[in-house]
């Protein structure tokens, strides 16, 4: 899954940001990287590509959103992407 995350404001620390988002989601969820994306006038949106095992009831693409949206820092989220993967 790709979660287009944009900030609260264009002054928070993008890489206490992504390091926020990783503490948050791992070890349950497997955050691949996140990759940053300018959008103008200093603002830039974090594209955070996650994985999660899909045959397992505890994990959901809901329980991503709720663990990102409770991230300081965090403004919105929009679910980008979605395929299935093979490990």
């Amino acid at each position: 899954m790709i979660y287009r995350v944009l900030p609260e404001n264009p002054e928070v620390d993008y890489e206490k940001l992504k390091s926020n988002i990783k503490t948050t989601l791992e070890p349950k969820y497997r955050v691949e990287r996140i990759d940053e994306e300018e959008i103008g006038f200093g603002i830039k949106a974090l594209k955070v590509h996650v994985k999660m095992p899909e045959e397992s009831e505890e994990h959901s693409s809901d329980e991503i959103e709720s663990k990102l949206s409770s991230v300081e820092g965090i403004g919105s989220i929009e679910l980008e992407y979605f395929t299935r993967v093979e490990f």
